[in-house]
């Protein structure tokens, strides 16, 4: 789901700048050189003021985010916090740059804004106030490729959403004598067997008013890392393996096409993909009666599922497993998530950073339903009271690798917006049966051509 729908700032015209690659081959970033002193040192009888801007609107959003801050006051209570909430966190972050009151700390949901503000040179390190190898090690696998440029660190995850997930009726396998499936070859077994005894294997809906399609896109991304590999998936959401390639055609003809434009696969059939909601899609699989067996979708669906069946228990009624692999020993998983940088890199600053990065930091969110820690190879199954919550803990934990969503570190016109020739709009014209498969991927890359 477009959970922040992301703006990607193009930098042009500074010379002065060198291209830079991340570790893992992702997005290109221009790294302006820091003209800015060292960056002071942080200890723990440091005091002052401390900014925040974040984006949490949501009450139990901003009580998890206010618990992580009296953690840290209870180790340094001579720092005082000031913790403002931005609808335009981008907007208020370079206002503060062009007056030149920075503000210390920004909770960032869009991670190719932030590494646009990486590129500007706006983004301190992290790497001499922090341990990042141990740090890589306790975080899930992979999640600091994104906000790593010039082999330096620039960010740490607060909070993960996983979206490679497939819900079920717990119910009905064990009535049907189903078994939840370990490979994308099982799946496929799987969903013939329900087609064979009348049963739909999917739900599917991208309708979401003026945003359909987002389903669409989170569908592709979590087949193309599975099938083509993490280096490939970054040079495709960078715009270097095109749409309409041999490969990325190649993977969605094979993992995609079957599923989506066979009617008895898909509860109502291609035609109602694109008209019926994804919300509403995902309750489906409830009930005695159910419309389907299965239906991929983040985590945040289990709202969405309670509003439906209010009574429905999680391991009984509804339930979930990880999105299987299509290349053995491969268990990528595809999410969202928020990120902290500083702009001052000022003593109180980095100790919050060096708060932030520890495994404890996210311990009081964790515990809430649906917040994940991004240090899920630590606390999995340990910190999180709720069920649902423990067990995407626990798929994190065991992921090779970690990729935000592709489609919000695109440019904005390309992979998160309507309009003609973008991935929301094109995958719905495909699925609607208005234009061949081949026609919606030139029509993506002559888009994300003119744009980049």
């Amino acid at each position: 789901m477009t959970d922040s729908p992301g703006r990607l700032r193009r930098l042009l015209g500074v010379s002065t700048l060198a291209v830079l690659l991340s570790a893992c081959g992702g997005e290109a970033v221009e790294v302006a050189p820091d003209p800015r002193p060292e960056v002071p040192s942080a200890t723990p009888g440091t005091t002052g003021p401390l900014t925040i801007l974040h984006p949490y609107t949501g009450d139990a959003a901003r009580a998890g985010f206010d618990a992580i801050i009296e953690a840290f006051n209870t180790k340094h209570p001579g720092i005082t916090v000031r913790a403002e909430r931005a609808t335009d966190l981008d907007e208020l972050v370079r206002a503060g740059i062009d007056t030149g009151a920075p503000v210390d700390i920004v909770i960032h949901p869009q991670v190719e804004l932030l590494a646009a503000l990486i590129g500007e040179g706006h983004v301190r390190a992290l790497d001499d106030a922090l341990d990042v190898p141990r740090l890589e090690q306790d975080l899930v696998a992979g999640v600091l490729d994104d906000v790593r440029f010039d082999d330096r660190t620039f960010a740490i995850p607060l909070r993960l959403t996983i979206k490679s997930l497939v819900w079920y009726s717990p119910s009905t396998f064990e009535a049907r004598g189903y078994s939840t499936p370990d490979t994308w070859s099982e799946m496929m077994t799987l969903s013939d067997r329900m087609i064979a005894e009348g049963l739909a294997p999917w739900c599917i809906g991208i309708e979401s008013a003026g945003a359909t399609g987002w389903v669409a896109t989170d569908w592709v991304e979590d087949i193309l890392l599975r099938a083509l590999g993490v280096d490939a998936f970054d040079a495709w959401v960078r715009g270097d393996l095109p749409f309409a390639s041999d490969e990325v055609k190649g993977a969605l003809e094979a993992f995609l096409v079957p599923i989506w434009t066979d009617d008895d696969a898909v509860a109502g059939g291609r035609a109602r993909i694109a008209t019926e909601s994804f919300g509403a899609s995902a309750a489906g699989i409830l009930g005695p009666d159910p419309e389907c067996g299965m239906h991929r979708q983040s985590h945040l669906i289990e709202d969405f599922l309670l509003a439906a069946e209010p009574d429905a228990r999680f391991g009984v009624d509804y339930d979930f497993f990880a999105l299987p692999p299509i290349v053995p020993g491969q268990r990528p998983v595809l999410g969202g998530g928020e990120f902290a940088a500083t702009l001052t890199g000022s003593p109180a600053a980095m100790l919050f950073m060096q708060f932030l990065a520890l495994p404890e930091s996210g311990g009081p969110w964790a515990e809430r339903r649906g917040s994940l820690s991004p240090f899920a190879p630590v606390l999995a199954a340990t910190t999180s009271t709720d069920d649902s919550s423990r067990r995407a803990s626990e798929i994190l934990a065991q992921a090779t690798t970690f990729r935000v969503d592709g489609s919000e570190r695109m440019p904005r016109a390309v992979g998160s917006a309507p309009g003609p020739g973008s991935f929301w709009t094109e995958m719905t014209a495909w699925i609607s049966g208005e234009q061949s498969l081949d026609e919606a991927l030139i029509a993506i890359d002559a888009l994300y051509a003119a744009v980049r």
